[in-house]
C-alpha cells in the first residue's frame, strides 16, 4: 500500500512539475520579447531562478486557485523552519501565474510590502513532510496585488492545461 501511494505522489509531482515548465517556458518568450532575447530557462531545478537574463534572475509561481478564492499562498518558510518562496528567494523578479493572470514584481518590493501588512493570513500548505510538518505561507489578497501600482499585471495568453 505505502508503494503505491509513494508512486502516486511521484506521479502528480512530475506533473506538477511538467506543468510548471510549460508556464516558465511561455514566460521565457514574454520576457525575451519585452526585456532580454537572451533570457534563458535554468537548467535542472533551481528553486529561486528559473529564468536567468541580464537583467537579473526572475522565480516564477503559479497559483491555480487564486481565482476561486481571491488569495495568492505565497510560501515563506519550510517544514524545517528554513525561509522559502519569496523570503528565502535571491531573484530579481517575481512572478504569480493565476488563471487570469500573470503578474510581474520586484521581490524585494513584494517582500517589503507583505512584512509592511498589518493584517496577514498564515497557513500550512503542501504535503506534510516526514517530521509531520508542513511549509508555512501567507495568503494575500489577489485584488491587494492585482490592483497595485508596482506591479505589472498581464491577462493570461497561454493555455491553463
Amino acid at each position: 500500500m505505502r508503494l503505491k501511494k509513494k508512486r502516486m505522489l511521484e506521479k502528480k509531482w512530475l506533473e506538477k512539475i511538467e506543468r510548471a515548465r510549460k508556464v516558465e517556458q511561455e514566460i521565457l518568450l514574454w520576457f525575451q520579447k519585452t526585456h532580454d532575447p537572451k533570457a534563458t530557462l535554468s537548467q535542472g531545478y533551481n528553486a529561486e531562478c528559473d529564468i536567468i537574463s541580464s537583467k537579473g534572475c526572475v522565480e516564477i509561481k503559479e497559483d491555480r486557485l487564486a481565482h476561486q478564492t481571491g488569495n495568492y499562498a505565497l510560501e515563506f518558510i519550510t517544514h524545517d523552519d528554513k525561509p522559502s518562496g519569496f523570503m528565502g528567494s535571491t531573484s530579481d523578479y517575481f512572478v504569480i501565474v493565476d488563471w487570469e493572470y500573470v503578474l510581474v514584481m520586484s521581490t524585494q518590493w513584494l517582500r517589503d510590502y507583505i512584512n509592511e501588512m498589518e493584517v496577514k493570513k498564515k497557513i500550512e500548505m503542501g504535503e506534510t513532510f516526514n517530521d509531520g510538518k508542513r511549509n508555512k505561507g501567507y495568503l494575500i489578497p489577489r485584488d491587494k496585488l492585482l490592483n497595485n501600482e508596482m506591479v505589472q499585471v498581464l491577462e493570461r495568453w497561454f493555455s491553463n492545461e
